[in-house]
């Protein structure tokens, strides 16, 4: 299959997108101001603008809907990961998602709410648009904020952690959303940056918080 035949589906759904442009930390939660001092981690604030298509919103005969319902796909993911099992995202926003991100959009650094994700991408940008992910940044027991923290503020043992992924049109990127802290640089020129997300987690049921189903897609589900 040819690019511009997946590029021209995405850009028909492109337009049912939700702009979120927000204020943001990296653990997609409100801080509690009473229980971490102003530079910590969960207290960083970062802006956060792009377009999405949520799950709902994807048409039953969706190509990329087909795909993240197909069973063999799932069990591959698992067979990658080495896990005997995992499971569809619960969430009935974002379970699947296209971002669709025009010139002037920026993902900061955050963490996701789901522990897999996998990602297609569709379209680059002309400029920026970079995929940069610090793998593995976190541990079950263990959420390591002096290591978030050199992340954060671009030390050279934080920038040591951080990768740029290739996001080429048709790559394929299965990563630890929930452990892996990660962000997309700035977006410039008239050609939108078009990536699908499938979210899978190692738990039956797993769903996105309400205020991040708010202020990504603006609605509750």
């Amino acid at each position: 299959m040819s690019d511009q035949p997946r590029s021209a589906r995405c850009e028909g759904t492109a337009p049912l997108a939700h702009h979120q442009d927000v204020q943001g930390t990296p653990y997609l939660e409100l801080p509690d101001e009473t229980a971490w001092p102003g530079t910590h981690p969960r207290r960083r604030w970062a802006r956060s603008a792009v377009h999405v298509v949520a799950y709902d919103q994807f048409p039953a005969r969706s190509a990329l809907r087909a795909l993240y319902e197909w069973d063999p796909l799932m069990n591959f993911v698992a067979a990658v990961l080495g896990l005997d099992r995992i499971h569809r995202y619960a969430d009935p926003l974002g379970a699947l998602n296209l971002a669709v991100m025009s010139e002037g959009d920026v993902l900061d650094w955050h963490f996701d709410q789901t522990d897999f994700v996998v990602s297609l991408a569709v379209q680059s940008s002309e400029r920026g648009g970079h995929f940069e992910n610090a793998a593995n940044l976190r541990a079950p027991d263990d959420e390591r904020y002096d290591d978030v923290a050199e992340v954060l503020d671009g030390t050279p043992e934080g920038g040591a952690r951080v990768v740029v992924e290739p996001m080429t049109p048709g790559t394929l990127m299965i990563f630890a959303g929930r452990r892996s802290m990660h962000r997309v640089t700035p977006v410039g020129g008239p050609r939108a940056r078009h990536v699908a997300l499938f979210g899978y987690d190692s738990a039956e049921g797993t769903r996105s918080s309400e205020l991040l189903q708010l202020i990504r897609y603006g609605r509750t589900a």
